[in-house]
């Protein structure tokens, strides 16, 4: 079947020249189409061989008459589209011609035009506030689910304290092991100290400035000379802090060389274990509680087992970073000098200090068992002592120098010492030297004794009151406390005392 298009014939039947040759030039794809298709239809194509015109194989023109077809049943529909938009256009130019008015047409296509924008306009105004209803919805969706992942993870407590927020990889053996508490996310902490994480993020937050501080700072005289400052929590804190010493740090294990803030033992326990020693070797460590950071702090927590985020939790309800007082437009502001670490004042402090020096004291007692020494650590005070005269405390000291530098600690060279047996010696304010009879070994020192006996004196001659504003702190109490010291040492030398100053019992006249 052919698909050249109808056609005009004359009466024999050959086919005249196409009535709608506009129409046949489209079908065929442009003039050069239709040419070709007059010519084979008047019998000039193809050319015959020999012919000036180039020779086209029956193998190539059946190629060409496909291709041609083709084209024509592909633009055949699209003609016919066409066509159907002409009549529709000629039945809108007719509609025109009827109306006859065309300012008439023009108002009624304005007034068209105007009320399909209105219904445009009114269609996106309601889908604009229903999207923007549909939005603010779920902004507050996302803000609450946002709000309560917050709330119970804490994913954020301050700049530089926040990377280790990470609930997972919690070692319950290792928990389990040490007895102590599973707790595995914020809500799991802030339940076990009955705090909501609301308040739990209040309590840890570290803020470089801030209108609330958490701890009451003051000095106290150091024996030595100088003012030591203490950084006292404050009642929610504390409680807190009480929480994590007594059911977490409290069931950890130190090192028995370990003689400070320990249940049962006391400095005269301390000083007793080097008593009568023929060589004495003191040395101090330099800033020792400064030098305990949040960091070292957070992997004390998690060597006993605790992830990442409790672990953070705990080191930052244990450390603070110290704070100035200022004063900007009639507002207190308490700003961070620098970054966190253990206050002194802090009930979990000494419990930690004597955790993370496990192993210290671990590598300075066998060093000193290797060299027959003894070895104690009273928080950042090391004692080491020999019942050899010939002892060398030089080459015992530049071997435990080394080891201190490694677990992270230094030295304080003005406080290091080196007691023989000829002269005092003295551990943890209690003197240690031989001495005869019924006299105990860590015993309070003659001179200070001599000079406690002065105080009572002066007391009972001058009164309470007097002698309080001379100490600086109420000299009731720092008698009562001077005795009980006594006779945790002395006990038959404190009973004398007190014999003869009654009112030191707390149920004796306060005179």
């Amino acid at each position: 079947m052919s698909n050249v298009p109808e056609t005009n014939a004359d009466a024999s039947g050959n086919p005249l020249f196409p009535p709608d040759w506009k129409a046949q030039v489209k079908l065929y794809g442009g003039r050069k189409g239709f040419i070709r298709q007059e010519l084979k239809r008047l019998g000039f194509w193809p050319p015959a061989p020999g012919s000036k015109y180039k020779w086209v194989t029956q193998k190539e023109e059946a190629e060409l008459e496909e291709l041609y077809n083709n084209l024509v049943e592909l633009r055949r529909p699209l003609l016919n589209q066409l066509g159907e938009v002409d009549k529709q256009i000629a039945g809108a130019r007719q509609q025109i011609k009827d109306i006859g008015n065309t300012k008439i047409l023009a108002a009624q296509i304005e007034e068209l035009i105007v009320q399909i924008r209105a219904a445009r306009i009114a269609r996106v105004k309601k889908e604009r506030a229903e999207r923007k209803i549909k939005n603010a919805q779920e902004r507050e969706a996302r803000a609450a689910k946002d709000k309560a992942w917050r709330g119970s993870t804490l994913p954020h407590l301050g700049q530089g304290v926040s990377s280790g927020l990470d609930y997972n990889d919690s070692d319950d053996d290792q928990l389990s092991k040490f007895n102590l508490p599973i707790l595995k996310t914020a809500e799991d902490v802030a339940g076990a100290l009955g705090l909501s994480t609301g308040k739990l993020a209040w309590l840890t937050y570290h803020r470089g400035a801030t209108t609330i501080d958490h701890y009451h700072h003051f000095q106290i005289p150091k024996k030595s000379g100088g003012m030591r400052d203490i950084s006292a929590p404050k009642k929610e804190l504390k409680a807190a802090q009480n929480w994590i010493l007594e059911n977490v740090l409290s069931r950890v294990s130190v090192h028995e060389s370990a003689a400070a803030f320990l249940p049962g033992k006391n400095i005269a326990d301390n000083a007793s274990r080097h008593a009568a020693p023929e060589v004495l070797l003191r040395i101090d460590l330099k800033d020792f509680f400064p030098s305990i950071s949040f960091k070292r702090v957070k992997k004390v927590f998690g060597s006993l087992g605790y992830n990442e985020g409790v672990s953070t939790l705990f080191a930052l309800l244990s450390t603070e970073a110290p704070r100035v007082e200022l004063s900007l437009d009639g507002k207190k502001y308490f700003v961070a000098v620098s970054d966190r670490f253990l206050p002194q004042g802090a009930s979990t402090s000494p419990a930690l200090t004597n955790i993370l020096c496990r192993n210290l004291d671990a590598r300075l007692s066998g060093a000193a068992k290797k060299l027959d020494w003894e070895y104690s650590r009273y928080a950042d005070d090391l004692v080491f002592s020999s019942k050899s005269k010939n002892a060398d405390a030089r080459s015992l000291q530049n071997f435990i120098s080394q080891i201190i530098e490694d677990e992270k600690f230094q030295i304080n060279p003005s406080k290091t010492a080196v007691m023989r047996a000829h002269r005092r010696q003295s551990v943890t304010g209690l003197v240690v030297n031989a001495a005869g009879g019924s006299t105990p070994f860590a015993r309070v020192s003659r001179r200070d004794l001599k000079s406690f006996r002065a105080f009572l004196h002066h007391y009972e001659k001058r009164g309470r009151e007097a002698m309080t504003e001379q100490i600086g702190q109420d000299a009731l109490s720092y008698a009562r406390g001077y005795w009980a010291f006594i006779f945790m040492c002395d006990p038959q030398g404190a009973a004398k005392i007190r014999a003869k100053h009654n009112w030191l019992q707390k149920s004796g006249p306060d005179f």
